[in-house]
């Protein structure tokens, strides 16, 4: 397996490290939010299952901007049982990138 060469511009670089960026405060206002109302336990919890709505979102273009508070609603319907809730919620929110 040999290794391939990634370029990155630095627009590029920078607009990776908005979204990374917009995607940590999201992710950590979630699981603020859970582990003051329900505690530690669930806040960890509920991060795996931001997580693994994060993994399950399929990106249309890498160009459009990504909104990582339908993932924060999939995962909140996810952390309460209601899996199907949670993937209308991504299919709705934003279609754009849907399984």
């Amino acid at each position: 397996m040999s290794k391939g060469n990634v370029t990155v511009t630095a627009q590029e670089g920078k607009s990776i490290a908005q979204h990374l960026a917009s995607a940590d405060r999201e992710l950590s206002a979630f699981i603020t939010a859970v582990r003051q109302l329900f505690g530690p336990e669930q806040a960890l919890h509920a991060a795996d299952n931001w997580m693994e709505e994060l993994k399950q979102t399929d990106w249309k273009s890498e160009a459009q901007p990504i909104d990582w508070r339908c993932v924060t609603i999939a995962a909140a319907a996810r952390h309460v049982g209601h899996d199907k809730v949670a993937r209308a919620e991504i299919k709705t929110c934003g279609s754009s990138f849907a399984k």
